[in-house]
């Protein structure tokens, strides 16, 4: 598994999806405190971003993971079956990864289970992305059936912070493709090309996501919510 891109790394693969996460983040850690529970942790690629804000970072994932690498999560398990007791957690993030669940509220459930009364559940919902890891690309969410769902649960949210727009969905189906042909033995002779096609891409896109900026076209929320 490759590093992520940084957040200049605009020749890199999904650089313009990646930085508006680390964006979204900094904006949503202010609210994350003590003990965190990364589900769908993976390589822990956003440890480091929480760093100071809280105390102890713990991980979940699946053992058949495509995202682990050579540090192994603290357990294996599903999100909507969490190995640890009722309020572990003063935190709980998962990112990248609702849509992996044909029935999201057990993962919230849990989430709500395992927080202390008062803890913070930081929780990505994607709107609108191509489809990824087929057969297991279930759900899509607008922001108001994820505030729904976080309320059902007997969570209180807190702050809805949109992730990219338009331009970064179109850039993402682009590079995608892009991708697709700078693979295989020709990739000796793709590679330079490929990388300067994510240049123009990534960068076009998100010129276009600066100036017409419209938040109901988000690719995806980042929920910040209160365990009640």
């Amino acid at each position: 598994m490759h590093r992520p891109p940084g957040k200049w790394s605009f020749w890199r693969f999904n650089w313009i999806a990646h930085h508006k996460i680390l964006r979204a983040i900094e904006r949503a850690r202010v609210h994350a405190h003590g003990e965190l529970l990364d589900v769908g942790c993976g390589d822990r690629r956003y440890e480091a971003s929480f760093r100071g804000h809280a105390t102890r970072y713990r991980g979940v994932d699946l053992p058949s993971s495509r995202f682990l690498q050579a540090q192994a999560p603290t357990a294996y398990a599903s999100g909507d079956a969490l190995p640890f007791r009722g309020g572990s957690f003063d935190t709980v993030l998962g990112l990248s990864m609702l849509t992996y669940f044909p029935e999201p509220s057990r993962m919230v459930d849990e989430a709500h289970r395992v927080l202390k009364p008062g803890g913070t559940l930081i929780l990505e919902f994607t709107q609108s992305s191509p489809l990824h890891d087929e057969p297991y690309d279930f759900l899509r969410f607008t922001r108001y059936g994820a505030a729904w769902l976080l309320e059902r649960s007997g969570f209180e949210v807190i702050d809805m912070i949109p992730i990219g727009g338009l331009g970064t969905l179109v850039g993402m189906s682009m590079i995608a493709g892009i991708n697709r042909v700078n693979r295989g033995p020709w990739r000796v002779l793709t590679e330079i090309p490929a990388r300067l096609l994510y240049v123009v891409v990534q960068l076009g896109c998100e010129l276009r996501d600066l100036v017409f900026r419209n938040p109901r076209e988000a690719v995806a929320h980042l929920a910040v919510a209160r365990r009640r």
